[in-house]
């Protein structure tokens, strides 16, 4: 979960440049684990430590400003508006767009955002209720799902409010932003990892996937875990090995630590990181 600040180095921003401006193909998704599920921890792939099977029911996201620059100062583009999309329904990347005239160039600061929606968001794929409901919640993130262990059932509703704009981001070979091909087109993917929300560290790159603190929140027995029930679950009360990592004078409760680490799930060409800024 380390997020890596990549700097240009001198000339970066100019390199390979070409004689006829390109386009950049923007789409968004959320990868299996949104789109399907999130499976218990087998080998060495990724999964629950606690053998929980996760899976998303909604994956609703008020994203844009997807703004394409270099760092001397050179515009390249944006699609600025923000839009509603519900990642669960999306089992391949979702085409967002496309910005023309971009200088044929390495374009290294590729930034977006996602934030509370407003009334002046619209929906991408999101249904219109879907749009309302972030609208209503004043939400820039908001996930519905359940976790499933040995014939025990865990729904889990959650909305955020805070806005994130993810900057600097790129490629998972660590190349800052983009090149544009001259007179050609680059694609380029917003991409939302729904696991970083189970993560139960903020900095390990060892972070593990862990469910049963959460499902154990349930304090009215109801079935459906809310963001109200994790506030009152003090960190400190939890395995000194879980839940750890970050600002622990700010991040106190379960429920500061799932808002905290939700700010992180914005990821660039699949694997590739972005540095967050809470907004």
């Amino acid at each position: 979960m380390v997020l890596l600040v990549l700097t240009s180095a001198p000339g970066c921003g100019s390199e390979s440049a070409g004689t006829s401006p390109g386009t950049v193909s923007l789409s968004l998704w959320g990868e299996d684990y949104i789109a399907d599920s999130i499976p218990p921890l087998m080998g060495n792939t990724v999964g629950f430590e606690d053998g929980w099977t996760l899976r998303y029911t909604r994956f609703l996201v008020n994203v844009g400003d997807f703004t394409v620059a270099a760092s001397d100062g050179t515009a390249g583009g944006a699609l600025a508006p923000m839009r509603v999309y519900d990642l669960k329904t999306t089992a391949t990347p979702y085409a967002v767009g496309r910005i023309s005239g971009v200088p044929s160039r390495r374009m290294d600061r590729v930034s977006y955002r996602i934030a509370p929606a407003t009334a002046a968001s619209a929906a991408g794929n999101a249904t219109a209720a879907d749009l309302a409901l972030m609208q209503a919640g004043g939400y820039g993130l908001y996930v519905e799902g359940e976790g499933t262990r040995m014939g025990t059932t865990v729904r889990f509703r959650w909305g955020f409010t805070q806005g994130v704009r993810f900057e600097a981001c790129s490629t998972p070979d660590g190349a800052a932003g983009l090149a544009v091909p001259s007179g050609g087109n680059v694609d380029a993917q917003i991409t939302l990892h729904g696991d970083h929300l189970f993560y139960d560290d903020l900095q390990s790159p060892d972070a593990r996937l862990r469910f049963d603190a959460i499902a154990a929140a349930d304090a009215d027995r109801d079935g459906t875990v809310t963001l109200e029930e994790l506030a009152r679950v003090d960190l400190t009360t939890l395995p000194s090995s879980q839940y750890g990592g970050g600002d622990m004078g700010r991040v106190r409760t379960l429920r500061d630590f799932v808002t905290a680490v939700s700010a992180t799930i914005g990821h660039f060409n699949g694997e590739g990181h972005c540095q967050e800024r809470v907004q």
